[in-house]
C-alpha cells in the first residue's frame, strides 16, 4: 500500500523524519520552516498550473483515470526546496483525491453541492468541479487541499501569536474563530498512527503518518504544549516570523534575515542593530552640536533672541525625521550635516567649525 504523507517520529523532544538520510528537528521546529516562507505559495501555485495544464483533464472519470491523476499529481509535487512541505502537501492533495474516489453517487452529489456553494463565494477556489471528468475532480480536490491549507495556516499563526505573547487583536480573533470550529471532532483529518515492535529492545516505536495540513498544526502544537519549548517572534521588524526557542530571553529567528538573505537574523540583526545605534549616536551628537551653537549665539547676541529661537524650533522639529532618514538610508551623514549648517543665524557662517 503506498503511503502518501509526511512520516514524523517523535524521540528526546526531537521530531524524526523518515528517509534517507533520517533527519530531526526539535518539536515546534518543522511546524514553523513549513507554514512560514514562501515555500507552500510556491508548491500550491505550481499544484495549481498542473492541475490546468493535466493532459487527461477530459477524460470521464474512472478509477483507473484517477489512479493516473494520482501519479501525475504526485510528479507535479515532486517539489525540491523543502522535503518535508513537499510529502504534507502531496499527503494532503492524495488524502482529497481517496476521499472522494470512494463516494457513493448519492453522498457525491450531496457533498457536491456545497462545494460548489462554497467555491461561489471565494476567489480563491475553482468553480468548474465535479465527478464527471478527471479535470472536474482535480478541481475539487484541489478546492478541499486549500481549505485545509488555509486553516492550517490561520490557526498556525493565531496559535503562534498568542503562545508568543504577541497576539494582535485581528490574529486574537482569527484563533478564537477557527479554535471554536476545532470543538467538531470531524473538522481536523485523522492521523495515521505505525506501530513497529523492536525484539531485540522488547519495545514498540511509534511514527505517525500526517496527510493534513491543519492536522500537521494541530498535532505539533499538541507536542508543544507538552514540552518546555518556546514560541517566540523574531523581533526583527522586517522579518517577525515565528521559532521555537529553549530560551524565553531568545529575540531572533534562524531564518534568513530579510535584510541579508545570506545570514540570519540572530546573527545578522543584532550587529545591525549595533550599528545603527552606533549610528545614532554620532547623529545626536552633530545634533548636540548644533543646539549648543545655538544656544551660545543666543547668549552672546541677546538682541537676535528672537530669530534664534525660531531656528531652536526648527532644528526641534525637523531633526527627528532627517535623523530617521539617515539612518534608513535615504540620507547621508553629509547631507544630514550640510542641513544642520543651514540653521544658522548669519548666512555664509558654518556651524561645522
Amino acid at each position: 500500500m503506498r503511503v502518501s504523507g509526511l512520516i514524523i517520529s517523535y524521540k528526546n523532544g526531537m521530531n524524526v523524519l523518515t528517509g534517507t538520510p533520517v533527519t530531526e528537528y526539535p518539536v515546534g521546529d518543522l511546524l514553523c520552516r513549513i507554514f512560514q516562507g514562501e515555500t507552500l505559495d510556491n508548491i500550491t501555485r505550481i499544484l495549481r498550473n498542473c492541475i490546468n495544464a493535466c493532459p487527461m483533464r477530459d477524460n470521464f472519470l474512472t478509477q483507473d483515470e484517477i489512479e493516473d491523476a494520482e501519479h501525475y499529481i504526485l510528479q507535479a509535487l515532486l517539489y525540491d526546496d523543502f522535503k518535508p512541505a513537499q510529502r504534507l502537501a502531496q499527503g494532503s492533495f492524495i488524502r482529497c483525491m481517496e476521499c472522494y474516489r470512494a463516494l457513493d453517487s448519492t453522498t457525491a452529489g450531496q457533498f457536491l453541492y456545497q462545494e460548489r456553494a462554497r467555491a461561489a463565494e471565494s476567489d480563491m477556489l475553482f468553480e468548474a468541479i465535479g465527478f464527471d471528468t478527471v479535470g472536474d475532480f482535480l478541481r475539487l480536490c484541489y478546492n478541499n487541499y486549500i481549505i485545509d491549507l488555509y486553516n492550517a495556516l490561520t490557526l498556525f499563526i493565531g496559535m503562534a501569536a498568542v503562545k508568543s505573547g504577541t497576539a494582535s487583536p485581528e490574529e486574537q480573533a482569527a484563533y478564537n474563530e477557527i479554535r471554536q470550529q476545532l470543538n467538531n471532532p470531524d473538522a481536523v483529518p485523522g492521523i495515521e498512527m505505525r506501530t513497529a515492535y523492536d525484539a531485540g529492545r522488547e519495545e514498540f516505536a511509534y511514527s505517525y503518518v500526517i496527510s493534513s495540513f491543519l492536522a500537521m498544526a494541530l498535532f505539533e502544537f499538541s507536542h508543544l504544549t507538552a514540552s518546555a519549548t518556546k514560541v517566540v517572534r523574531c523581533q526583527n521588524p522586517e522579518c517577525r516570523k515565528f521559532f521555537t526557542a529553549k530560551r524565553t530571553s531568545a529575540k531572533y529567528c534562524p531564518f534568513p534575515s530579510p535584510q541579508n538573505p545570506g545570514r540570519t537574523c540572530n546573527d545578522y540583526y543584532p550587529q545591525l542593530v549595533h550599528r545603527s545605534k552606533v549610528k545614532a549616536d554620532t547623529l545626536r551628537k552633530m545634533e548636540k552640536r548644533a543646539y549648543g551653537r545655538l544656544y551660545n549665539d543666543k547668549r552672546r547676541h541677546p538682541e537676535a533672541a528672537a530669530e534664534i529661537e525660531g531656528l531652536l524650533r526648527t532644528l526641534q522639529i525637523e531633526s527627528p525625521g532627517r535623523r530617521d532618514s539617515v539612518l534608513s538610508g535615504a540620507l547621508s551623514e553629509a547631507e544630514y550635516q550640510a542641513w544642520l549648517n543651514t540653521i544658522r543665524r548669519e548666512k555664509g557662517r558654518s556651524y561645522d567649525e
